[in-house]
């Protein structure tokens, strides 16, 4: 039987109960027959009861000089009580689980405290519960050393976890469930008409991911890759296909534009296929020399073009650049 791994983000997880959007995409997956290994991030944003960010503040109250070690072991909790509660409502729903922490997992790490990486993964007690048609839900973002002491895997962590997991497990894919349905060709919240992605490949949204795109973190697509496990971007409240990620090479043109944002400036990443450096390098001149508002700065490399502008302008000035080359 196939091994599907769902993770949820923290919007995925705000309000759980028997109506949540989350408990519908896995009782989907369940139809399917497939086992199922839910991997979960803390509940809500900045400011819910047990996000991260505010689990952080509980000792920056006190002194915002923290020790890793102690802040890794605050940070695991918000994960910790998502698995438990969400393992909770899927046996309340009929649906036989079992709630793992990260090192219950069997996921050991290296001794970088706030920014650990997967060294192994024991997939025993997985596996197990697996046979016993049982859904697995893990903590995402943790695990533990080899001297049993917790650690968190940074930002991003949780998405880390599912692929890994996919990885060891051998999974036929993993689904990463968010607010939005896929990976747009640039941020939606500020280009509202943006192009959604239908697939991609681990090379070209990696790309996307370390040039600012938040969708997926880089390292979950690098071990995407590694294990050539196939990977969906999609909407916990959508029935959207969403965007697939794996090795499939596509003859995308542009691929996107990622942003980063400054103090005072933003830049803007925009990605395409090398092999249209030229044409692409005519036609952003072209399209700047029409433009009233000239960045600051621009880069020219072999499958990007690094466009450096002021914040204030960000906005109106990526419309206009996604109007020009992508529709």
């Amino acid at each position: 039987m196939s091994i599907v791994i769902q993770k949820f983000g923290g919007t995925s997880l705000r309000n759980l109960n028997n109506q949540s959007d989350f408990l519908k995409q896995v009782k989907k997956e369940v139809q399917t027959g497939s086992n199922i290994v839910v991997v979960v991030s803390a509940m809500g944003r900045s400011g819910d009861p047990y996000a991260t960010d505010t689990l952080i503040s509980q000792l920056e109250n006190i002194n915002t000089a923290i020790n890793p070690k102690k802040k890794d072991l605050i940070m695991s909790v918000g994960e910790t009580i998502s698995a438990v509660l969400v393992s909770h409502l899927l046996e309340n729903e009929g649906l036989p689980s079992e709630a793992l922490t990260g090192f219950q997992a069997g996921i050991i790490t290296d001794d970088t405290f706030n920014s650990s990486k997967i060294i192994e993964i024991d997939t025993n007690k997985i596996q197990r519960y697996l046979n016993e048609n049982k859904i697995v839900v893990v903590a995402g973002f943790q695990g533990a050393t080899e001297n049993l002491e917790i650690t968190t895997l940074g930002r991003g962590g949780s998405d880390t976890t599912a692929v890994a997991l996919g990885g060891y497990l051998n999974a036929e894919r993993v689904d990463i469930f968010t607010d939005v349905p896929g990976v747009a060709v640039t941020d939606p919240r500020l280009v509202p008409n943006a192009r959604y992605i239908k697939k991609i490949s681990y090379d070209d949204v990696y790309r996307l991911a370390i040039n600012g795109a938040t969708v997926i973190h880089p390292n979950a697509v690098l071990l995407g890759k590694q294990y050539n496990v196939p990977i969906r971007v999609l909407s916990t409240f959508a029935n959207d296909p969403g965007t697939l990620i794996s090795n499939d090479t596509s003859n995308l043109k542009i691929i996107g534009f990622g942003i980063k944002k400054q103090e005072e400036n933003s830049i803007i990443s925009f990605i395409f296929n090398g092999n249209y450096r030229d044409q692409i390098k005519k036609e952003l001149d072209e399209f700047l020399s029409k433009e009233k508002d000239h960045p600051i700065d621009i880069e020219y490399f072999n499958d990007k073009v690094s466009i450096v502008v002021k914040n204030e302008m960000l906005a109106e000035f990526l419309q206009r650049l996604y109007s020009n080359f992508i529709q």
